[in-house]
This record gives structure tokens, sequence and C-alpha cells, in this order.
């Protein structure tokens, strides 16, 4: 039966595309003699030949466009009764008044052809349920396909067209907009999408699980819709929802001595404000996996970045939770995120904000969201660079290492910046420890530990760009930048610095870091030495240099908090010594070889001899934080695991008062060649 219904609709296709090939010659040739006629010099060949070749030309166009929408029907006819071909057909109006014949005769949702009729009769029936409580449409909201799951299922045709750049059908696209064109106008209520969500959420008509799998699949309708990608966009959604999004238009305030500007100021904050709040709780009932469009993901970015300040200034709505929740919505488009770091498009386009925050820029944003006290320690905000991490080493359909690294190269760059620096270093916020001890002005990673976390997986991510020795030593001489002939990014000394040092600045994400680093310190000189051939040193420089790295970011962090509580050495000392006991203690968990797990253990113990320096808050260090000597020192550790007559003189050699140089350059008769 559908293999039938199929074959007609192709033919049909191919009819109808044939017939309108036939009727664009017929009106070239109309458009031809018209030309001819109306020229101003009919006996001039040249003008009548430049006439003739032009509509030669779209003829050509005509028949180029048959070619693509015959080798169209012949990959459905291929293909054979697939929901999509089945659903496009009907679409194309290829199956006359028989649609939906795919899904009555599969009762398949996926075969289920949409347009407005059936969005208008859903939407009649959300109204009567929220309303009036009108048991017949509750009942069809909660068990007829043909309604609630009938939004999942389109919902679901719009994820599967994101992912393989696909459009949605015209059909659609006007099936969602409809819907909410209709709930924006519901009878006998105040207009505006937003003012229908606070009914739903105040209904006493509604279950709580229905009314929250109705916000649920409308709001995934919504982020879907909005996505221009798929033949959606931002214009497509109801009014006032784009007025939310877009943030408030305050009043210009002309003077202060009567206060009444002020006041207007602040009454249109909290009007936005409220049906903001209402866009929070609804988009925040989306599913984790469904993301808007990159205009409307980056607007909602821009807007919070703009007007999260006032919370602190007028309280109210909204709060910060609630700013968090959009944030969380709208990171989910990495296109939006790489908007925010480097003021671009994916395409390398200068972004043009919204005019209510046309002068948001990647330094204003971030230095917004990470120096603000965020309820989840930042958590949320941090998915602005999550996936720079997540997806590192494998490009996606749309999101490459290139765009991967530029977004990094442009977050590290800022950090090269002195004011973007201080900024981070010092949020004006107060944290207080476990211990009760009360840490003034700290640092973005101190005050949010998620977000130092997700910072420490872009680090492991990119450990042999944080390793490169390239630039130690050369301050200012460094540029940071992804590098298109090497497929990489390169980071200069100072951005490494200060990036790694926010990640210690949490105590848990410093010592996951730091357990990784020392582990690859271990597996590099353990292989250096177990190596009976050509032994390459760059491998222990690179080790040396990334250790190094981290240990000279735990003594700026140590020293700074030395200035409050404690002495220097306090905080790394504590970070390093927890590490030294997990490495100690969970040995077999690591997935390392014991010889790698000793060397990691020495080489943390060696770095808690070497004295703090002053503090320097924010320091930006571009010299050597690791010299090959100490490589070599860790090299003979493992070579001297293996071996106890080495392990005998290495120990006599690295009694008190002995130098690293003195414990390398002795066992050099030994039979380890080294």
């Amino acid at each position: 039966m559908m293999a039938c219904t199929h074959a007609y609709g192709v033919l049909d296709k191919i009819s109808t595309d044939v017939q309108w090939y036939e009727n664009k010659i017929e009106e070239i040739k109309e458009n031809l003699a018209t030309a001819l006629a109306n020229s101003s010099e009919p006996d001039n060949l040249i003008i009548y030949n430049q006439i003739v070749d032009s509509h030669n030309t779209d003829a050509r166009e005509a028949w180029r466009t048959l070619e693509t929408r015959c080798d169209e029907s012949e990959e459905m006819l291929r293909d054979g009764p697939t929901p999509e071909n089945i659903r496009a057909l009907a679409d194309g109006g290829h199956l006359g008044e028989h649609g939906l014949i795919g899904f009555y005769t599969t009762e398949d949702l996926s075969y289920f052809h949409v347009d407005e009729n059936q969005a208008e009769t859903i939407a009649i029936h959300i109204e009567n349920a929220v309303l009036h409580g009108y048991g017949g449409s509750i009942e069809a909201l909660e068990d007829n396909p043909e309604y609630l799951a009938l939004i999942a299922n389109v919902v679901g045709r719009a994820l599967t067209a994101q992912q393989n750049g696909d459009e949605l059908l015209d059909g659609e696209v006007e099936f969602l907009e409809t819907l909410f064109g209709d709930l924006s106008n519901v009878r006998g209520s105040d207009p505006g999408f937003l003012n229908f969500m606070d009914q739903l959420n105040a209904s006493e008509h509604l279950s709580d699980s229905l009314r929250e799998e109705i916000k649920r699949n409308l709001a995934n309708s919504m982020l879907v819709l909005s996505d221009d990608n798929i033949g959606g966009g931002v214009d497509r959604l109801p009014t006032d929802v784009q007025e939310a999004a877009n943030g408030p238009e305050f009043p210009e305030i002309t003077s202060v001595e009567t206060g009444d500007d002020v006041d207007a100021y602040v009454d249109t904050y909290r009007a936005w404000g409220s049906e903001f709040a209402t866009l929070s709780d609804f988009l925040g009932s989306s599913g984790p996996g469904v993301q808007g469009g990159t205009e409307f993901s980056t607007t909602l970015l821009g807007t919070s970045a703009t007007n999260l300040m006032y919370t602190q200034l007028y309280g109210g709505e909204p709060t910060g939770e609630i700013f968090q929740d959009i944030i969380d919505v709208a990171s989910r488009n990495e296109e939006a995120n790489y908007v925010i770091l480097t003021g671009e498009d994916f395409d390398g386009n200068t972004y043009q904000h919204h005019e209510n925050h046309a002068d948001l820029t990647p330094e204003s944003a971030l230095t917004t969201f990470y120096s603000y006290d965020w309820d989840d320690d930042g958590a949320t905000v941090s998915g602005i660079t999550d996936w720079i991490a997540r997806s590192s080493g494998r490009d996606l359909i749309e999101v490459t290492d290139e765009l991967r690294g530029t977004a990094l190269a442009s977050l590290m760059g800022m950090l090269e910046n002195e004011d973007f620096r201080d900024s981070l270093f010092g949020t004006d916020h107060a944290v207080e420890d476990e211990d009760g001890l009360e840490w003034l002005d700290v640092s973005a990673g101190h005050l949010n530990g998620e977000l130092a976390d997700g910072f420490g997986d872009i680090f492991l991510a990119y450990m042999d760009e944080f390793a490169e020795t390239d630039g130690l030593g050369e301050e200012g001489e460094f540029e940071t930048r992804w590098n298109p002939d090497l497929g990489t990014v390169e980071l200069s000394p100072e951005s490494r610095l200060a990036f790694t040092q926010l990640i210690v600045a949490d105590p848990d994400a410093a010592a996951r870091i730091y357990e990784e680093v020392l582990l690859n310190t271990g597996e590099t000189m353990a292989e250096y030495a177990s190596n009976t051939g050509d032994r390459d040193h760059i491998p222990t420089v690179l080790a040396g240099s990334l250790q190094g790295l981290v240990e000279e970011a735990l003594a700026n962090e140590s020293a700074t908090r030395g200035q409050q509580h404690g002495d220097a050495a306090t905080y790394q000392t504590g970070v390093s010594n927890s590490v030294v006991d997990v490495l100690g203690s969970a040995a077999g968990d690591v997935g390392a070889p014991g010889v790698v797990v000793e060397i990691a253990k020495f080489a943390a113990k060696e770095a808690l001899a070497i004295p703090i320096h002053e503090a320097s808050q924010n320091v930006a260090t571009p010299g050597e934080w690791a010299t090959n000597e100490r490589m070599q020192g860790f090299a003979i550790a493992a070579l001297a695991h293996g071996d106890p007559e080495l392990m005998a003189a290495w120990r006599r050699l690295g009694s008190p008062g002995r130098t690293r140089t003195e414990i390398f350059t002795c066992p050099s008769n030994t039979r380890s060649g080294t």
C-alpha cells in the first residue's frame, strides 16, 4: 500500500516539475518577444544577440532546475516510502487530499504530515484545558497521539534537521508558527504568549504532570522554531517573546534632580523583568538536548550579560537564578557561545548584537559572567566554554577544531589584557571556606569552583598546547592564535599562566589537573628511561614545562592567599599533599603502572621543596617554569625504580645537601647508559 502511494506521489511530483518547466519556457519566450519588440535599436544585431543570449541563459537555468528536481525524484523513488519522503510528497501536494494516508496506514506519527490546521486544533485544546478545564480537551492532550505527541514528533524532525544540515518542510514551520500565534491570541485574556504561560502556570485545572508536559513540548518547539538554519527564525516567534529576549528599552535619563527619570528607568526594568522571568521559566522546561537558533541564543546571552548587574542594584525579578536558567538554555548553541567569545559568527563575520546591547564585547560579557557570584558555583556559565573541551580532537557537522581553537585563542588573548585579568582575579566578592576563613576580593576561579573545573577540562583537553615551550622567556613576543598551517592553537606564556591560576584557585580543580599533570610526567619519564635506543628529550622538556606551569600557578595562588591568611606555601602544600595521598592510596585506580605513580609522587614531593616566591597576584611571568635538569632527575628516578643497585646509589646521593645535578651526573657509569 505505502509503496503504491509513494510511487503515485513521485510520479505526480515529476509531472508537476515538467509542467513547471514547460510553463517557465513559455514565460521566457514571451519575455523574449516583448524585449525584442521594445528594443530601442531593432536593427542592431549586437543588441539583438545580447537580448537573445540573456533569455537563453534563463532557459538553461530553468533546465538545470528541472534536472535537479528530477534527480530528487529519482532519489526519492530509490529510497522508497520513508517517512521523510511521504511527508515531503504530502507537503508538496502530490498526494492530493490524502496527505495523511501514510499515518493512517502505519499509525506511525513519523508519517504524519502537519500544517497550520493541526496546530489550530491543538491550540484550542490547550486553551480549553488551561482556562476552562474542559475534560474532553484534557483527555485529548493526555491520551491522543495527534496532539502533544505530534508536537514532540515535529520537534524530533527539527532535531534531525539540525544534525543533518537540512530544513523543515514548509508545513512543519507553519505548524509551529501557527501554534504559538494562536496561543498568543487566546480569547478572553490579555494578548501575548507569555501572559498565557502565566495563566498556564496558575491554572487549577491541570495536573502538575500535564502542565509540565505542555510546557516542555511548547518550549522545545519554540527553540527549534527560532533556528533559521532549519527554516525558522526569531521573527517567527511571538512578539512579546522577542521583546523579552531583546532586553529592556530604557528611557533616556536627562536629569537626576527630580528622580522622575530614574523612576521610569527602574519601572522599565521591572516591567521587562517580570516577562523575562516568565520566559526563563518557560524555556527552562525544555529538554537538555534541544537548542535554539544562533540569533535567539546570542540575544539571550547578550541580554543577560548587559542586565545581570542590575540584580544587585534593584533586586526583585529577574534574579540571578532566572538569568542562570536563561544562560543554561542559550549556551546549548555553540555558535552563540562562539559569538560571545570572539565577537564573530562561525563564518568569521563581525556579529551585530541587538541595539539594546549593541556595545557588548567579549571582554565585557565574560567579565560580567565570570565575576558574578552564581548559586551553582558557575556550572551554568561554564557552558559558554565547555564545548571547547567536550569536542576537542574531532570535527562535528558544524564545529571544527579550528573553531574550537579560535574560541580558545580569543579567551586566552583576553587574559593578556591587564584590565581583563584584573577583573577576573579581583571580583570584589568574598568567600568563606570550610574552616571558617573569609577570603576577600577572590578570583573568578575561587568564587565559582565549577567554572574553574570547566576550565580544567579545557586545560586537560589541550595539554599539548599548554605544555609548549615556544615563547617562554619572550614576554609580549608570542602571538596567541589559531595556526592554520599547523592546525593547532598557539598560546602565549602569559595567558597560559593566568588561565591555569584561575583553575587552581579551586582546590578540587587544582588537585584534579595536578594529578593528571604529575601522571603525565611519570609516564613520560618512564618511557624515556625504558627506551634502549636513542632517547628523544623533547617529550621530557614538554612534560617539565606542563608540570612547571601548574606549579607556578599554584605558587602564585598560594602566595596571594598568604597575604590574607597563613604563610605563602600553605595552599600549594595542601593541594600537593592531597594529590600525593590520592596517588599513594589509589595507585591502582588511576590506571597507571607502579613506576609511573612513583615518579608522579616523587615529582610532587620535589615541588614542595621549592621556596614560594614573593606574593604577586595575577602574575604574568613568561619565563621558564621548568628546567631540563629537573626532568633529568625524574628520568633517573624512573631508571632507579627498576634497578636496585642504581636505586641505592640514587638514594645515597639524594641525601640532604646534594643538588639535582649531582644526583643526575653520578650514575652515568651504570648499565642504563644515561
